[in-house]
């Protein structure tokens, strides 16, 4: 079995179980979000450093705690490997600090085949889908994965894989889009893109999303992942969507010059 090894547990969140779950379990508690497991079609979750952006995970995934999906769909961005189109982590189950995930072969192969994959190195060292597994194993549990990495900033094409993901896809499915936002502008700067990127997301509007990300006045660095969800969502027929908790770097840091700005957001079926 090819099994990829935590690339940044110890880095980003503590490479101890019990130090790791305690952390998790009281950004969880901290969220106060009241659980919606079988409404959630998917989420928008932040991929920093947990200090930074685990309260804002934390929303994300209070939201959905306790949903059996069949399997969950993670969507990403590859920081250090430029990827024409998509890799997809075909085979093998990826290990955390508190449990392992399999990977769901058959439909990973499939996706794979309909959007094009190219290989899984991009994965190895990437941590924009590895942190969100421990907050999936503590609020979903052991279910089978399918990881996707994209290279490119959102575009058409990736309307087009959020349809592919909703054709394949099961009822119960879960998909998470891994991003952050603005980064390294001022606070108030900050502010001012992530609204605007925000608004955009939750207005449901893929196509001003790509345009405003290309003009440079939306600014998310998974924003392919963050489109694919859309589409994903709204071909489901998942409508309601809420944006959960937003904040930047600086309330930890309290360094309010550069920041990076979080948000979560809900993509569910109206009630």
């Amino acid at each position: 079995m090819n099994t990829r090894k935590p690339a940044v547990a110890g880095q980003f969140y503590p490479l101890d179980p019990k130090t790791l779950q305690r952390m998790v379990e009281q950004y969880l508690a901290q969220s106060e979000v009241e659980p919606q497991p079988d409404r959630v079609a998917a989420v928008v979750a932040p991929h920093a450093g947990y200090i930074y952006s685990g309260p804002t995970a934390g929303f994300a995934y209070t939201r959905l705690r306790g949903k059996k999906p069949e399997r969950i769909i993670l969507l990403g961005t590859s920081h250090r490997y430029s990827i024409p189109g998509a890799s997809v982590y075909s085979s093998g189950a990826f290990q955390t600090p508190l449990g392992t995930f399999p990977v769901d072969e058959p439909f990973a192969k499939a996706l794979a085949h309909k959007i094009g994959s190219v290989s899984v190195e991009p994965h190895v060292t990437e941590h924009s889908l590895e942190v969100q597994l421990p907050f999936l194993w503590l609020t979903v549990g052991k279910v089978p994965v399918v990881p996707v990495l994209f290279g490119e900033r959102a575009g058409e094409r990736h309307l087009d894989v959020g349809q592919t993901l909703a054709e394949l896809a099961s009822e119960t499915d879960l998909v998470v889009a891994s991003t952050d936002l603005s980064h390294y502008l001022s606070q108030e700067q900050a502010h001012q893109i992530d609204k605007r990127t925000l608004d955009a997301i939750l207005a449901k509007d893929a196509h001003a999303v790509i345009s405003g990300v290309a003009r440079g006045a939306y600014s998310m660095c998974g924003s392919a992942a963050v489109v694919a969800a859309m589409a994903y969502a709204l071909a489901r027929g998942a409508t309601q969507w809420s944006l959960l908790d937003y904040r930047t770097s600086a309330e930890t840091s309290g360094d309010y010059g550069q920041v990076v700005g979080y948000a979560a957001v809900s993509m569910e079926f109206p009630e």
